[in-house]
């Protein structure tokens, strides 16, 4: 067995558990706050979209309403941990969406808010941008998507109770792989 397919079959040590459900607690708090503060504000949230000069004005609206609310999905999906590595591949999708906008509007020399946690928008002539403490949180975010995607399971998380085997009376696993009496079953 090659040491990818190891380290993603092998059972997690108690401290690579408690990271995970710390990164993600940590992302789904971060996800749950942007989304929350964003999604009383329909214009504030178009005219953050707009603001970037990326996308088609078509496409401004759509996008400008959905986010609040893909952001409150996945971070409510991240608390109660449900389908957790699919949330934190889209997790890492987002923060690598949102880094190529802010490094994209910083080298074209725009002058604006990214709206990350609030309605963003033009900056006056004299307010300072923030592209560079916003570019390492946002890639400090997506490396803890990246490593939350390749180890998920963590602690208080319902798709540990959804993985679980079910033991029948036969002795036998969900999976049909006959268990003995007082053993135990490692194949995660």
């Amino acid at each position: 067995m090659n040491p990818i397919t190891y380290s993603l079959v092998t059972p997690m040590q108690p401290a690579s558990r408690a990271v995970s459900t710390v990164l993600r607690l940590g992302l789904g708090v971060v996800w749950l706050v942007a989304g929350l503060l964003k999604v009383n504000d329909p214009d504030g949230m178009v005219r953050s979209v707009r603001v970037f000069r990326i996308l088609p004005d078509a496409l401004v609206q759509p996008i400008a309403y959905g986010v609040p609310f893909l952001e409150i999905a996945l971070g409510m999906l991240l608390v109660v941990g449900l389908a957790v590595r699919l949330s934190a591949v889209v997790s890492a999708v987002m923060f690598a969406v949102y880094i190529a906008a802010i490094a994209s509007a910083a080298t074209r020399g725009l002058r604006i808010d990214c709206g990350c946690f609030s309605s963003g928008g033009d900056l006056t002539a004299d307010a300072p941008t923030h592209y560079t403490s916003e570019l390492i949180r946002d890639s400090l975010l997506l490396a803890a998507a990246g490593l939350l995607a390749w180890r998920p399971s963590g602690y208080l998380a319902v798709d540990r109770l959804l993985d679980q085997p079910v033991n029948d009376l036969s002795g036998s696993t969900a999976d049909g792989c006959e268990v003995e009496e007082g053993t135990v079953d490692n194949r995660r």
